[in-house]
Protein backbone atom coordinates (compact mmCIF):
# COMPACT_ATOMS: atom_id res chain seq x y z
CA UNK A 1 0.00 0.00 0.00
CA UNK A 2 2.86 2.58 0.98
CA UNK A 3 4.59 2.00 -2.67
CA UNK A 4 1.33 2.50 -4.22
CA UNK A 5 0.89 6.26 -2.31
CA UNK A 6 4.57 6.53 -3.73
CA UNK A 7 3.93 5.70 -7.12
CA UNK A 8 0.83 7.77 -7.70
CA UNK A 9 2.80 10.68 -5.59
CA UNK A 10 5.72 10.57 -8.43
CA UNK A 11 3.35 10.20 -11.54
CA UNK A 12 1.07 13.48 -10.31
CA UNK A 13 4.69 15.40 -9.71
CA UNK A 14 5.92 13.99 -13.39
CA UNK A 15 2.19 15.04 -14.42
CA UNK A 16 2.88 18.69 -13.03
CA UNK A 17 5.89 19.65 -14.49
CA UNK A 18 5.24 18.25 -17.70
CA UNK A 19 2.35 20.62 -17.84
CA UNK A 20 4.21 23.55 -16.19
CA UNK A 21 6.71 22.91 -18.74
CA UNK A 22 4.20 22.81 -21.47
CA UNK A 23 3.06 26.21 -20.03
CA UNK A 24 6.17 27.92 -19.87
CA UNK A 25 7.54 26.69 -22.96
CA UNK A 26 8.29 30.08 -25.40
CA UNK A 27 5.95 30.69 -28.20
CA UNK A 28 6.83 30.76 -31.81
CA UNK A 29 6.48 34.04 -33.27
CA UNK A 30 5.61 34.35 -36.84
CA UNK A 31 7.59 35.41 -39.28
CA UNK A 32 8.00 38.98 -40.11
CA UNK A 33 6.63 39.49 -43.85
CA UNK A 34 9.07 40.28 -46.35
CA UNK A 35 9.14 41.81 -49.79
CA UNK A 36 8.73 45.26 -51.68
CA UNK A 37 6.14 47.62 -50.43
CA UNK A 38 6.16 45.80 -47.08
CA UNK A 39 6.87 47.10 -43.61
CA UNK A 40 6.44 45.81 -40.28
CA UNK A 41 3.34 46.17 -38.49
CA UNK A 42 4.48 48.90 -35.58
CA UNK A 43 3.83 47.63 -31.91
CA UNK A 44 0.60 48.75 -30.09
CA UNK A 45 2.01 48.98 -26.84
CA UNK A 46 3.04 52.51 -25.95
CA UNK A 47 6.80 52.90 -25.83
CA UNK A 48 6.51 53.52 -21.99
CA UNK A 49 5.65 50.02 -20.84
CA UNK A 50 8.44 47.60 -20.23
CA UNK A 51 8.37 44.01 -21.15
CA UNK A 52 8.21 43.13 -17.26
CA UNK A 53 5.10 44.74 -17.27
CA UNK A 54 3.18 43.08 -20.20
CA UNK A 55 1.39 39.64 -19.10
CA UNK A 56 2.98 36.89 -21.22
CA UNK A 57 0.18 35.59 -23.40
CA UNK A 58 0.63 33.29 -26.23
CA UNK A 59 -0.08 34.62 -29.37
CA UNK A 60 -1.99 32.36 -31.84
CA UNK A 61 -0.62 32.10 -35.10
CA UNK A 62 -2.51 30.60 -38.19
CA UNK A 63 -0.95 29.27 -41.40
CA UNK A 64 -2.29 28.40 -44.82
CA UNK A 65 -0.58 24.62 -46.06
CA UNK A 66 1.86 25.23 -48.83
CA UNK A 67 0.73 24.50 -52.11
CA UNK A 68 3.19 21.20 -52.18
CA UNK A 69 5.62 20.50 -49.52
CA UNK A 70 9.51 21.54 -50.66
CA UNK A 71 10.49 17.42 -51.07
CA UNK A 72 7.45 16.26 -53.41
CA UNK A 73 8.57 15.91 -56.90
CA UNK A 74 5.54 17.80 -58.92
CA UNK A 75 5.28 16.18 -62.62
CA UNK A 76 3.61 18.39 -65.54
CA UNK A 77 0.89 15.94 -66.58
CA UNK A 78 1.39 14.16 -69.99
CA UNK A 79 -0.49 14.83 -73.26
CA UNK A 80 -2.68 11.68 -72.36
CA UNK A 81 -3.87 12.05 -68.61
CA UNK A 82 -7.10 12.76 -67.71
CA UNK A 83 -7.43 14.71 -64.49
CA UNK A 84 -9.85 13.14 -62.04
CA UNK A 85 -13.69 14.75 -62.24
CA UNK A 86 -14.24 17.03 -58.77
CA UNK A 87 -17.11 15.25 -56.85
CA UNK A 88 -20.30 17.07 -56.61
CA UNK A 89 -21.79 17.56 -52.98
CA UNK A 90 -25.41 15.82 -54.11
CA UNK A 91 -24.33 13.98 -57.18
CA UNK A 92 -25.22 10.20 -57.07
CA UNK A 93 -22.46 8.01 -56.48
CA UNK A 94 -20.57 6.32 -59.70
CA UNK A 95 -21.50 2.94 -60.39
CA UNK A 96 -18.57 0.40 -60.52
CA UNK A 97 -17.55 -2.15 -62.96
CA UNK A 98 -19.34 -5.38 -62.36
CA UNK A 99 -17.09 -7.89 -60.64
CA UNK A 100 -16.59 -11.17 -62.61
CA UNK A 101 -17.71 -14.43 -61.10
CA UNK A 102 -14.83 -16.83 -59.53
CA UNK A 103 -14.13 -19.34 -61.47
CA UNK A 104 -14.67 -22.94 -60.21
CA UNK A 105 -11.67 -24.08 -58.70
CA UNK A 106 -11.39 -27.48 -61.24
CA UNK A 107 -8.70 -30.25 -61.35
CA UNK A 108 -7.54 -28.57 -64.48
CA UNK A 109 -7.25 -24.95 -63.03
CA UNK A 110 -5.68 -26.55 -60.09
CA UNK A 111 -3.28 -28.17 -62.80
CA UNK A 112 -2.43 -25.34 -64.40
CA UNK A 113 -1.37 -23.19 -60.97
CA UNK A 114 1.01 -26.24 -60.16
CA UNK A 115 2.59 -26.41 -63.26
CA UNK A 116 2.93 -22.68 -63.39
CA UNK A 117 4.52 -22.66 -59.82
CA UNK A 118 6.45 -25.72 -60.73
CA UNK A 119 8.10 -23.53 -63.77
CA UNK A 120 9.17 -20.40 -61.55
CA UNK A 121 10.40 -22.78 -59.04
CA UNK A 122 12.69 -24.95 -61.86
CA UNK A 123 14.17 -21.30 -62.90
CA UNK A 124 14.85 -20.66 -59.10
CA UNK A 125 16.63 -23.76 -58.82
CA UNK A 126 18.79 -23.16 -61.84
CA UNK A 127 19.45 -19.41 -60.80
CA UNK A 128 20.86 -21.19 -57.14
CA UNK A 129 23.12 -23.56 -59.32
CA UNK A 130 24.80 -20.56 -61.02
CA UNK A 131 25.00 -18.43 -57.72
CA UNK A 132 26.81 -21.84 -56.09
CA UNK A 133 28.97 -22.23 -59.03
CA UNK A 134 29.85 -18.45 -58.83
CA UNK A 135 30.59 -18.44 -54.89
CA UNK A 136 32.33 -21.88 -55.06
CA UNK A 137 34.65 -19.63 -57.39
CA UNK A 138 35.07 -16.98 -55.51
CA UNK A 139 36.27 -19.36 -52.19
CA UNK A 140 33.26 -18.20 -50.57
CA UNK A 141 32.04 -21.26 -48.34
CA UNK A 142 29.61 -19.93 -46.11
CA UNK A 143 27.31 -18.38 -49.49
CA UNK A 144 28.48 -22.03 -50.74
CA UNK A 145 26.69 -23.33 -47.82
CA UNK A 146 23.62 -21.22 -47.52
CA UNK A 147 22.67 -21.47 -51.65
CA UNK A 148 23.18 -25.57 -51.18
CA UNK A 149 20.61 -25.21 -48.18
CA UNK A 150 18.47 -22.83 -50.20
CA UNK A 151 18.52 -25.70 -53.14
CA UNK A 152 18.32 -28.66 -51.13
CA UNK A 153 14.70 -27.13 -49.72
CA UNK A 154 13.67 -26.00 -53.41
CA UNK A 155 14.46 -29.46 -54.99
CA UNK A 156 12.04 -31.19 -52.36
CA UNK A 157 9.61 -29.03 -52.75
CA UNK A 158 9.85 -28.78 -56.71
CA UNK A 159 9.77 -32.93 -56.74
CA UNK A 160 6.67 -32.01 -54.34
CA UNK A 161 4.93 -30.21 -57.07
CA UNK A 162 5.61 -32.56 -59.95
CA UNK A 163 4.11 -34.91 -58.41
CA UNK A 164 1.31 -33.12 -57.43
CA UNK A 165 0.99 -31.95 -60.78
CA UNK A 166 1.02 -35.96 -61.53
CA UNK A 167 -2.28 -36.74 -59.52
CA UNK A 168 -3.64 -33.51 -60.90
CA UNK A 169 -3.54 -34.50 -64.70
CA UNK A 170 -4.89 -37.88 -63.30
CA UNK A 171 -8.06 -36.26 -61.93
CA UNK A 172 -8.05 -33.54 -64.79
CA UNK A 173 -8.44 -35.97 -67.77
CA UNK A 174 -11.12 -38.02 -65.86
CA UNK A 175 -12.73 -34.27 -65.08
CA UNK A 176 -15.82 -33.55 -67.54
CA UNK A 177 -15.14 -31.22 -69.96
CA UNK A 178 -16.22 -27.27 -69.55
CA UNK A 179 -19.26 -25.75 -70.66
Amino acid sequence: MRNRKRVMLGGAVVLVAALSAVLLWPAREAPAPSGPGVSPAPDPRPASVTAAQVSPKRAVTVRTPDPAPPHATVVPPAPGDVPPEPEVANAPPQANDPIAEEQPQTARWRLEKTEHIATLLGRDVSRLEGERQEAKARGDKVRVEQVDAMLQRHRVRLDELREEARTLADAARNEPPEP
